[in-house]
């Protein structure tokens, strides 16, 4: 393999084009050892953006920053923001050190094999020796909430559109490639096995709720999981609907600025709770369960040397 340095562009992981990588559901055994043309790892720079992998073109994975456990959670999620799952022990520096990761495919290649390759790197750059392993942990379980199995007034089936135009989004999902039809735009095809995870267009939080088109209800649970609603739920969610269709979702809640530098919750927060909001809104219950969460342990690993 070839190593590549070079300028660096802000990108997200899920690339969704017509792979000319060889077809995963063809060659199962193979996809395991996909690997990148050529790829880079090196320090990050100082005010470089941390965790975001997003596509800079079809066949380019980029991430500005990350210490090597993140890019493990990035290689081993399932394609979505994989709440359910994390990374654990290794040496102090995997939690530490920040690196960037820019890797070049032998040609265009789906989110699914972007992780593969860049599960490959993160073997060969690192000597990475992981086990993996399951636990049972408290979370909350999204259910349907009405007997009928109808949803709520916010909660609609998916017409394989995205809109023109959307508002800023923190924690914006990955997308496929959009073709302008009529003055809409229309979700491109998919090239492989529908990754559950991937919302089909810009999904996140926006002031004053959620927006998610083209998402699944593992998406919305993993985004009710991400720090605005599990700060307010206390814990994880899990999907547990049994739907497997896609939605257009809205919620209009406003959620309390999270993070170290967050004010403490006042009046002005003051209204339904989320869940009741969740209930109202989408027709979904959350309801106290156990759940599996996947784990993943670094047995060793060491720093990578140069390219």
């Amino acid at each position: 393999m070839r190593w590549i340095a070079g300028a660096f562009t802000v990108a997200a992981m899920a690339l969704v084009t017509v792979s000319a990588v060889p077809d995963p559901q063809q060659q199962a055994s193979a996809d395991s050892r996909l690997a990148f043309e050529v790829a880079t790892i090196k320090p990050a720079a100082p005010d470089a953006v941390r965790n975001q992998v997003v596509p800079a073109g079809p066949n380019r994975l980029y991430i500005p920053g990350m210490t090597l456990r993140a890019l493990v959670y990035a290689a081993y999620g399932d394609g979505g923001y994989n709440t359910s799952m994390g990374v654990r022990e290794g040496p102090d520096w995997t939690n530490r050190t920040v690196f960037a990761v820019e890797g070049i495919a032998p040609g265009p290649a789906t989110p699914r094999q972007l992780r593969l390759m860049l599960r490959t790197l993160l073997d060969e750059r690192f000597a990475l020796k992981l086990r993996h392993d399951t636990e049972t942990h408290d979370m909350l379980a999204l259910v349907l909430d009405r007997s009928d199995g109808t949803l709520g007034p916010k909660a609609m089936k998916w017409d394989g559109t995205c809109p023109a135009v959307m508002p800023a989004l923190l924690f914006p999902a990955p997308r496929r490639p959009l073709q302008r039809v009529e003055g809409k735009f229309v979700v491109g095809p998919a090239s492989e096995a529908d990754d559950a995870g991937v919302a089909y267009c810009p999904t996140g939080y926006r002031a004053g709720g959620i927006t998610g088109r083209g998402v699944t209800m593992s998406t919305v649970a993993e985004l009710l999981s991400l720090p605005p609603g599990r700060t307010l739920l206390g814990t994880i969610t899990q999907d547990r609907t049994g739907l497997t269709d896609r939605y257009t979702m809205e919620l209009d809640y406003f959620f309390p600025p999270t993070g170290q530098a967050a004010p403490a919750a006042s009046s002005e927060f003051a209204g339904p709770s989320l869940s009741t909001a969740v209930r109202e809104q989408w027709g979904l219950r959350l309801v106290r369960s156990k759940g599996p969460l996947k784990v993943i342990i670094v047995e060793s690993a060491q720093l990578p040397t140069g390219n």
